[in-house]
């Protein structure tokens, strides 16, 4: 229930800003790949039984970054809407996040191909990295049709993280089960 809540908070005071602003043809590199900073307080109903945020609740936080990511990249473009969908996701924990910490996400597009885009989330308290995360998702339009070029991403643009996370990926689909006695 607080994720909706914050989502639609996130959502209504983003449309508020964006009506000020003028819808363009193109997007360019650098308007794609400004991160997107935000923060919040971890609150008694993000804490998990062990008295921090739990894993989960990491990945909530990130979906509330993209989708502000998506919504301006689409109002920019003059998109009324684009879904996505999470392809892949990891998470590196460094230090636990408490409760009442007020912690920032960073949220950055490293990359896409010709169908996923890539992107990168460091979670900070006072400074302090606790946390980076990778996403791998799909966007798709109206009618379904899985491509990052509706929103001016054309060709390929990896790095070797996202070449290195990607070969992991087919290593671990080709893997087969062992099970010794």
């Amino acid at each position: 229930m607080n994720m909706l809540l914050r989502f639609f908070m996130m959502t209504s005071l983003l449309k508020q800003q964006l009506k000020q602003q003028s819808v363009s043809e193109y997007l360019s590199v650098e308007t794609l790949t400004a991160p997107v900073v935000r923060q919040y307080r971890v609150l008694p109903h993000d804490m998990g039984f062990r008295d921090h945020l739990p894993n989960y609740r990491y990945l909530s936080f990130i979906e509330l970054n993209v989708t502000r990511w998506l919504v301006t990249c689409c109002h920019q473009k003059g998109i009324k809407s684009l879904n996505w969908i999470i392809a892949m996701q990891e998470m590196v924990y460094l230090k636990e996040i408490k409760f009442l910490d007020k912690m920032t996400i960073n949220s950055t597009l490293i990359g896409w191909d010709h169908k996923y885009v890539y992107f990168e989330h460091r979670f900070f308290v006072k400074s302090q990295l606790m946390g980076v995360g990778m996403t791998k998702f799909v966007l798709t339009d109206q009618t379904g049709q899985r491509t990052p070029a509706v929103l001016d991403m054309t060709g390929e643009r990896l790095t070797d993280v996202i070449t290195t996370w990607n070969a992991h990926q087919v290593a671990v689909k080709a893997a087969k089960p062992t099970i010794k006695a």
